[in-house]
């Protein structure tokens, strides 16, 4: 299959440490994926580093933000004033109501809704189904690469969401928009999920996106290139 074609090659030119993870929308499971309950931002990094896949569903999904991230499940009115109490009062991500509401109502991600059953997350090179999504993570200068490779094509500049959760800005924002985006992983996931390093970010793709960075490789420095000029041509050395 070409993303498990895609994976080896994107692997071995960024030196990734692990595997770039595919993220698809099914409606059905995995045949190789694991049911046990779980975090997205686990799997996310479970994925990537240990190699394992996912069937993420309502039933097993164990973050209320997280099932709704990923569109899992709507947050019925007593749920969602418990995750927005944890948020001002718990974690400590939002000052007041009002500054929660903002950071909702001004977001241009919007979780998918009914769009399926199960979230798959499982390593791409391995992915049993055509992903809807690719993560790579990385370090912030594999991640520069990526950007560059992703534009190498268009030229069109990247618009992103930086701030939310580490879900909304891997999954939920490029999904919604046909965005690439980059999240430096929200403070909880880093203390929930033992294994991320300081270092790493999650770059996220559309698939669509994926041919584009990886045909970009051999032509773009970011990728394989040779430069064709060097610095001191243009820097007047």
């Amino acid at each position: 299959m070409i993303w498990q074609d895609y994976a080896k090659q994107l692997k071995e030119v960024l030196d990734l440490d692990g595997s770039p993870v595919g993220v698809s929308f099914s409606d059905k499971p995995a045949s190789n994926g694991k049911d046990s309950k779980t975090m997205p931002c686990a799997a996310f990094y479970q994925a990537a580093r240990k190699g394992f896949t996912f069937n993420v569903c309502t039933e097993n999904c164990t973050c209320p933000g997280g099932s709704t991230s990923l569109g899992l499940a709507v947050p019925s009115p007593e749920r969602g004033a418990l995750v927005k109490k944890f948020l001002i009062e718990g974690e400590k991500f939002s000052s007041c109501n009002a500054s929660f509401f903002r950071g909702r109502a001004l977001s241009q991600s919007q979780p998918p809704f009914g769009v399926s059953k199960y979230v798959v997350i499982g390593p791409l090179e391995e992915f049993e189904f055509k992903p809807d999504l690719v993560l790579f993570l990385c370090n912030p200068a594999q991640a520069s690469r990526l950007v560059v490779l992703s534009t190498y094509e268009t030229g069109i500049p990247l618009q992103g969401q930086m701030n939310g959760s580490t879900c909304g800005g891997a999954v939920s924002y490029p999904l919604s928009t046909g965005r690439v985006n980059v999240t430096f992983l929200d403070p909880s996931s880093r203390h929930l999920v033992k294994g991320y390093q300081d270092s790493d970010l999650i770059f996220s793709a559309p698939f669509f996106y994926v041919r584009s960075i990886v045909e970009s490789i051999p032509l773009c420095t970011a990728g394989t290139a040779e430069p064709g000029m060097g610095y001191n041509e243009v820097m007047n050395k």
